[in-house]
């Protein structure tokens, strides 16, 4: 409980290491949470508003650890929170590379040392008693408790004029704070020499800006190109569900009539042929169709051994009782004469890498009043 206080503290101090810490956590846990939570709004304005708190926070501590002007606090936080707002609202993948924006901003921070030697707990220092997290020695708790009387001469203890035995320490609690404090102001500072570096740098500062040039290009481009595809989009969808409404309409098959080579003719309500025979795969699917001319190739269209090939509109499989399943190649019902003519007078025909024999079908068809009609003499 008291680390989460300390998480939501506005008046204490985050050294370095914290603040990159709790930075790195925000951006990728809103990434994870944003991508679970796309499309709805309520859920991820929620999202945006606690962590954009939870980076202005931590913000607002590292400006007060480096002794900052407050105004430094809007750079990461706004920027995370409007970077946050696009996402939201363009629900783009792309919209998240401009987060790398509030993490320079972020990252400007992090060059910026302490101010003063601060007695930091899981790089925290102020108001919330984070004693708990800072476990104490074995050694140290028997110096708090433990007295040693300096010996002098031959096993004597001396004493001061009140009788009294006297005790000497070779460092004092204050100089050993002088001799930290003087050791913390000798290092480089590695965070500050890189920031003086960069200003100094104007390739740098070039390419900085480059880089930030380039991911807004790219977001943008991103967002045009899903912009100006949105019609196909729509149309592909439309398509689908035509091609859906085309399946749903094939099913209803009259007529049965069974051919000599283990294949059977089925008849639509619109009087389109449907050729069936027993597949080698279990699950249903649709192998191919016309209006989205993807899927197998070899269902694109039936060849006979002369003439010319007739497109399928589409070949599904379909699971039947038990353990069986069934192709079902469905034909436009404006070829269902060529197609009987066909099957009538051809020797074989190959559909979806399937080889089938004509021989004897002219006589069944020729028996069938359903699809006699279809066969001239």
């Amino acid at each position: 409980m008291q680390f989460l206080k300390s998480i939501f503290c506005l008046q204490g101090f985050d050294n370095r290491t914290r603040f990159s810490a709790i930075c790195s956590a925000v951006y990728v846990i809103y990434i994870m949470l944003a991508s679970a939570f796309t499309g709805m709004f309520f859920t991820s304005f929620l999202l945006l508003i606690l962590f954009a708190s939870v980076l202005a926070l931590t913000s607002l501590r590292r400006l007060h650890d480096a002794k900052l002007n407050r105004n430094w606090l809007f750079a990461p936080s706004l920027t995370f929170a409007l970077v946050a707002l696009i996402i939201i609202v363009t629900e783009q993948h792309s919209s998240y590379y401009l987060l790398v924006i509030p993490a320079l901003c972020s990252a400007v921070l992090l060059t910026y040392p302490s101010s003063a030697l601060r007695n930091f707990i899981l790089g925290y220092d102020g108001p919330v008693d984070m004693k708990e997290y800072q476990p104490e020695t074995h050694l140290g708790k028997e110096a708090k408790f433990r007295i040693e009387p300096s010996l002098v001469g031959n096993n004597s203890i001396s004493f001061n004029h009140d009788e009294s035995p006297v005790t000497q320490s070779h460092h004092t609690d204050g100089e050993a704070l002088l001799n930290k404090s003087a050791l913390y102001n000798k290092q480089i500072d590695i965070g500050e020499m890189i920031r003086l570096k960069l200003l100094s740098n104007k390739k740098a500062q070039l390419a900085i800006v480059a880089v930030i040039t380039l991911t807004l290009t790219g977001v943008i481009a991103s967002w045009l190109v899903s912009y100006f595809n949105a019609p196909t989009q729509e149309v592909t969808k439309n398509k689908a569900d035509q091609q859906l409404d085309s399946i749903e309409s094939a099913q209803i098959r009259e007529y049965p009539l069974s051919m000599p080579d283990n294949y059977t003719l089925y008849l639509s309500e619109h009087k389109g042929i449907t050729i069936n025979w027993q597949a080698d795969q279990l699950n249903d699917s649709l192998l191919w169709s016309q209006l989205t001319t993807q899927g197998d190739e070899s269902c694109k269209q039936i060849s006979f051994n002369k003439g010319e090939p007739i497109r399928t509109l589409s070949v599904q499989v379909e699971k039947g009782v038990g353990i069986d399943s069934n192709y079902f190649a469905n034909f436009s019902p404006l070829d269902s004469q060529e197609l009987i003519q066909a099957l009538a007078f051809r020797s074989n025909f190959k559909l979806c890498g399937y080889d089938f024999s004509l021989k004897g079908s002219q006589a069944v068809l020729g028996k069938s009043e359903q699809y006699s009609q279809w066969i001239n003499y």
